[in-house]
């Protein structure tokens, strides 16, 4: 079973778009997909799959108030379900938990994620990340052994994020050596439109840190450029078109799908 994970370091990085996606593609080529808001900051997987009524978070089988099965939900796609995140409030249990409780949300994913792949056949499981460094969203990059990381063309972006790759996911990948890690980068909304010499100077940008990056052992899956198209389906009111968006983002997404298996 592959666990996924979408992070990113800052949040408008694209990444719950990315998710979404790539849960829709796979589940498209056969795959049982369990896709999981774990942004709970800003939850976002009900603009994309509408909810039907009052659905319990997976933040209630966290806490232990409900069974994996009672949190799990069938979007309008075969194959592919989600779970959603509560509504943002600061006072909400998993964002004030310490560290001990987290170390309960750990346990309690790991059994979770058992349970999903044992007993209820799902082939892939992808968590949408929180933004940033917080222990729920450790918790996630824990139980993963793939992830996807996020980034924007923009210096601060990336360098807080390549700052953090010794705090956090060079750790990860040798703390197991019997389940390896697999983390790449994703350079989303690339500009396009631009002259040459800007189009020159982008470029050496995104290859010079692509090589830092695949020297600290990430990777590059794939390069989205910006598009007007996009943006403006990403605008819509009520329920997000996600066969549209897999459609006009088909070509960039492929190798991404490739990787992800």
């Amino acid at each position: 079973m592959t666990t996924l994970t979408l992070h990113s370091i800052k949040g408008g990085s694209g990444k719950s778009l990315i998710a979404v996606l790539s849960a829709y593609e796979l589940s498209r080529r056969g795959k049982k997909v369990l896709l999981i808001d774990g942004d709970y900051n800003a939850p976002c997987l009900d603009s994309f799959f509408p909810p039907k009524g009052d659905e319990n978070p997976f933040t209630s089988f966290l806490s232990g108030g409900s069974d994996l099965r009672q949190v799990i939900y069938k979007t309008g796609f075969t194959n592919l379900f989600v779970s959603y995140a509560p509504s943002p409030d600061l006072r909400q249990e998993v964002l004030r938990a310490d560290v001990r409780t987290n170390g309960m949300y750990l346990k309690r994913i790991l059994e979770g994620l058992e349970v999903a792949h044992d007993k209820l056949g799902f082939n892939t499981i992808i968590f949408d990340n929180s933004s940033g460094i917080s222990l729920p969203a450790i918790n996630q990059l824990s139980c993963s052994n793939k992830s996807i990381i996020v980034l924007r063309p923009v210096r601060y972006g990336i360098e807080s994020t390549y700052f953090q790759l010794e705090t956090i996911y060079r750790k990860l990948r040798y703390a197991s050596i019997s389940s390896p890690r697999n983390d790449i980068i994703v350079w989303n909304q690339v500009p396009q439109k631009v002259n040459d010499a800007a189009g020159s100077k982008l470029a050496e940008y995104l290859e010079y840190w692509s090589a830092q990056f695949n020297k600290a052992g990430i990777k590059l899956g794939t390069s989205i450029p910006y598009m007007d198209e996009v943006a403006v389906a990403m605008m819509g009111l009520g329920e997000l078109d996600v066969p549209e968006l897999a459609r006009i983002l088909h070509d960039h997404f492929s190798p991404l799908i490739d990787w992800i298996g």
